[in-house]
């Protein structure tokens, strides 16, 4: 797979001390998931492997765990918001007035939805 650009070298490096139905394992998980291990996954493997406490379960959850760079993030013009959050300061402060503002109007949402 690394010679096919598949996976990374560092992480595979990390992958090649697990057993080889651990490896097998693995690679059903990829195959099925479509996905690839980072570095921190494999090492995580390959830690639980030496304590023999690496299984198919453990894999799959493992491999199913949101990489933080794999997080979807919403980026927004502030020249179309600033109208409505220019008095908040920091991102942070307007990502908490978004938040609220998302909140309230999901609250009203429902009690629409109830009352049809």
């Amino acid at each position: 797979m690394v010679d096919k650009g598949k996976i990374a070298f560092t992480p595979a490096v990390e992958i090649s001390y697990l057993t080889e139905e651990e490896q097998k394992n693995l690679l059903e998980t990829i195959q099925s998931e479509d996905c690839t291990p980072s570095l921190s996954q494999a090492q995580k493997m390959k830690q639980l492997s030496q304590l023999h406490r690496l299984d198919m379960d453990m894999i799959f959850k493992i491999m199913t765990t949101a990489k933080p760079n794999q997080k979807e993030f919403l980026k927004l013009n502030s020249d179309k918001y600033d109208k409505f959050l220019g008095k908040f300061s920091t991102p942070k402060d307007k990502e908490k007035h978004i938040f609220k503002a998302l909140e309230f109007y999901d609250k009203h949402q429902r009690k629409k939805d109830i009352t049809k």
